[in-house]
């Protein structure tokens, strides 16, 4: 029994190690990063669907993905 604490404490330090460093990435979601929200992305769609609605013919063009990510 004593011998199993090292294994058990190894694996419940590294578990909250791992929680920390996902809690870390999530904290801020509109930073820019892989894992982020597109806010760029997201303001573009309103800005040409608005514009749709108001009958403007001179649209921009979406966002395009960069290493298949949407900044």
């Amino acid at each position: 029994m004593v011998w199993l604490v090292i294994p058990f404490g190894v694996m419940i330090s590294w578990m909250y190690t791992m929680l920390e460093q996902v809690g870390a990435s999530a904290e801020n979601p509109f930073e820019g990063g892989a894992n982020d929200v597109p806010i760029a992305q997201i303001g573009r769609m309103i800005e040409v669907e608005t514009r749709e609605l108001l009958g403007d013919t001179d649209l921009l063009p979406l966002l395009r993905p960069k290493n298949n990510i949407i900044l």
